[in-house]
């Protein structure tokens, strides 16, 4: 019986070893990227990796050197690589078109791309208020980012929509009995509508990374970040939150300014950097009301990263020790059930 695997994981380093092992039981892998010219010939060997990842600019370099490096090897080894991503897709064509001096409502006319230009303007525009809004008082800052977080929801639910369709058409037309699809963790909608859309005899499976590393930390349920559980409330309308919206966006804002934001190298000692600093942070903003996320921005907004830290750390003392306490806790029930 033919299944269908989705993958739903950060692009971070941290992940790749697990998302490589749930490549290696399919035949196909279906990437979270849009077609780029010379994808072939860098799976061949024929172009540098350093010099595809530069020229597709992948907003996690570090993770696509290391992934093309494992997927040349599968590559070898019979695997097929399909890039399907067709919202990028589109709007990589509307860039292009935009560069070569096309007028922004002559590309907005073609029809195949009106969508996704409406979209990307919408969400954008979202997103350049929000900047702008960096100067104003903390109510305003968070009514600002609750508007981008529905446009970039109402983005996510196109993409999902965008990229199911294309995904059911490939298996049309690809002869295999496993295939993979890499997906973002926040794409739950993509689930959704493969699930819904997913011609017998197929079968699907859901394997979430991020879900699973989470619980191997102890926590028995998943702890989004802020900012994506913003997101996710208006993908949901609000039904699977218990969450004030408000709280969670004021919650985003500072949290955002706490989180490392450099991509960082797994270690023997530390082998999930991110997950470990972001889950920190996620608890100890979990421990904020709105009002003391009003006054932790209102010290930290222009502040560096290690900065805003300390003075998070010495301002709410009780949500750090409650953060660092519950996460040492999850690492001892570790050490005792590898030892059992």
């Amino acid at each position: 019986m033919p299944w269908l695997t989705v993958g739903l994981t950060p692009h971070r380093l941290e992940f790749l070893p697990e998302t490589l092992r749930l490549m290696k039981e399919h035949e196909v892998i279906i990437l979270e990227e849009p077609p780029e010219a010379g994808f072939r010939e860098m799976l061949r060997g024929e172009r540098k990796i350093e010099q595809y990842v530069e020229e597709s600019e992948a907003g996690f370099p570090e993770y696509a050197k290391a992934a093309y490096h494992e997927f040349r090897r599968l590559y070898a080894q019979g695997k097929t690589f399909c890039q399907i991503e067709p919202y990028l897709e589109k709007w990589l064509t509307i860039r292009l078109l935009l560069d070569e001096g096309l007028s922004a409502e002559k590309v907005r006319k073609i029809a195949d791309l009106t969508a996704v230009y409406d979209m990307e303007h919408e969400t954008f525009g979202k997103l350049l208020d929000y900047y702008a809004a960096m100067g104003e008082d903390f109510e305003t800052l968070v009514a600002k980012i609750k508007e981008f977080a529905r446009a970039d929801a109402r983005r996510l639910i196109l993409r999902d929509e965008m990229r199911a369709q294309e995904i059911l058409k490939c298996l049309k037309n690809i002869s295999a009995e496993a295939i993979y699809v890499e997906a973002g963790y926040i794409h739950i909608k993509l689930v959704y509508l493969l699930a819904r859309g997913l011609p017998a005899p197929w079968k699907l499976k859901v394997k979430n990374l991020l879900l699973q590393a989470t619980h191997a930390r102890g926590l028995s349920r998943f702890l989004p970040s802020p900012g994506d559980g913003l997101t996710s409330y208006y993908l949901f309308a609000g039904r699977h939150r218990e969450i004030d919206e408000n709280l969670l966006a004021a919650r985003s804002l500072v949290y955002i300014k706490l989180i490392e934001k450099n991509e960082l190298k797994p270690t023997p000692e530390e082998p999930f950097p991110h997950l470990s600093n972001e889950l920190f942070w996620r608890l100890f903003v979990g421990e904020l009301s709105y009002k003391e996320c009003r006054r932790l921005d209102r010290l930290i907004r222009l502040l560096p990263t290690e900065k805003a830290r300390m003075v998070a750390i010495r301002v709410f003392p009780q949500a750090y020790q409650s953060a660092a306490r519950r996460l040492k806790r999850k690492l001892v029930s570790m050490v005792q059930e590898e030892a059992r």
